[in-house]
């Protein structure tokens, strides 16, 4: 008989704030935050007048919560316990659910290739962290 496993809230807590941890780090200069304002075509004027952290932040937050539940309910769904287990299940669903749509996306619109590799590269990062959390915890 397999072991059920139960959500861990306070993982998918941690999960949401590395979330906008990690999002304010790759989007900001000092990684690919220029690269991805010039493949949106965006000065920094532009995105800084646009910009409005505590809405913008708390709706990532949120966002990322709902990310990290569905990812731990397919980890307890599949029996996946473990780190190696986690990063697995990130990895498919990555590939599955985010990369490849976005890509699909991004020849249909006709966006720069770069800016899919950036959005999707931090969807990669964000979900095998989460992989990892979910596991280890």
């Amino acid at each position: 008989m397999p072991i059920i496993l139960e959500v861990n809230y306070y993982a998918i807590l941690v999960c949401g704030a590395v979330s906008v941890a990690l999002g304010a780090l790759w989007y900001s200069p000092m990684l690919l935050g220029k690269i991805w304002a010039e493949a949106i075509e965006k000065t920094d004027e532009e995105l800084k007048k646009e910009f409005k952290p505590v809405k913008t932040f708390g709706i990532i937050f949120v966002a990322h919560l709902f990310i990290a539940y569905s990812l731990a309910q397919l980890m307890v769904h599949s029996n996946a316990s473990t780190v190696p287990e986690g990063l697995r299940l990130a990895f498919l669903c990555w590939v599955g659910f985010i990369a490849t749509p976005m890509f699909i996306s991004t020849l249909f619109e006709g966006r720069k290739k770069r800016l899919w590799l950036v959005d999707s590269g931090y969807h990669l990062i964000n979900l095998l962290i989460f992989g990892i959390i979910l596991g280890a915890w």
